[in-house]
């Protein structure tokens, strides 16, 4: 009869494995230290994970998830374009800045080579609503046409910018100023005239 294997040990390993991704680089990591870290033998962990790069893409669909679940429950319908690009973006960067260790795991591996193809498509599902907000200011001719790609790699790439900034900011009023400002940054490059 095959092993019943627990959730919550899953998920230690997956705790473990940020924790130790953030502080040593996902290179420098061994499965041996992340099953250590977990309290359990290196043969356990395989039986989870069967190599280092599934507990990879594990983790990256985990964070897509959480984020994804996050933003989803502060969107609504009735929201306009400029509601909705500002609700995303106040709520990407509050996730992360809650999930500093996700944040620094997903900014370490994003482009890195390290995330297979399909795991980088599959996890694409979980950010629909960057694209949702696109097509609803392009509808409400709140944006300009730019091609959508462009305009969701700019929001990414534009919270990320202000992310890097937080980081220096300790004060809660400029932090408060850094991600308004980065806000109108980029609304402003997308706004219709």
């Amino acid at each position: 009869m095959p092993r019943k294997l627990s959730s919550e040990k899953r998920q230690q390993f997956l705790d473990s494995a940020l924790k130790l991704f953030v502080a040593n680089g996902v290179k420098n990591t061994s499965t041996a230290a992340i099953a250590k870290d977990a309290g359990t033998a290196s043969g356990t962990f395989f039986l989870y994970f069967p190599t280092k790069q599934d507990l990879i893409n594990e983790l990256i669909m985990q964070i897509g998830r959480q984020q994804s679940e996050y933003i989803n429950s502060l969107l609504t319908r009735n929201l306009s374009a400029w509601e909705t690009f500002l609700t995303i973006w106040y709520g990407s960067i509050r996730w992360f800045q809650e999930n500093m260790d996700a944040y620094h795991y997903f900014r370490q591996v994003r482009d890195s080579g390290l995330i297979e193809d399909e795991v980088i498509q599959e996890s694409e599902q979980f950010f629909t609503y960057y694209y949702q907000a696109i097509q609803r200011g392009l509808a409400e001719g709140a944006i300009k046409p730019y091609p959508v790609e462009l305009i969701g790699g700019m929001l990414y790439q534009d919270i990320v910018a202000v992310m890097n900034l937080l980081t220096a900011e300790t004060g809660p009023e400029g932090q408060e100023n850094l991600i308004q400002l980065g806000f109108s940054i980029f609304w402003d490059g997308i706004k219709a005239e």
